[in-house]
C-alpha cells in the first residue's frame, strides 16, 4: 500500500512540476486546468489510501 502511495504522490509531484516549469497558465489554460483536475484527484486518491492504510 505504501508503494502506490508514493507513486501516486510522485505523479502528483511531476504534474505540479511540469504546469509550473511549462507555465501552462499562461500558455495554454486549458490543458493546465485539466493537469490541475488531475492533480486535485491524486490528492484525494492520496489522503483516501493513507486513511485506509492508518485503518489497519
Amino acid at each position: 500500500m505504501d508503494y502506490v502511495i508514493e507513486l501516486l504522490e510522485e505523479n502528483k509531484k511531476y504534474l505540479e512540476r511540469n504546469i509550473r516549469d511549462n507555465k501552462l497558465m499562461q500558455t495554454n489554460m486549458r490543458k493546465a486546468t485539466e493537469e490541475l483536475s488531475h492533480v486535485s484527484q491524486l490528492k484525494r486518491d492520496i489522503k483516501i489510501l493513507k486513511l485506509k492504510n492508518n485503518k489497519r
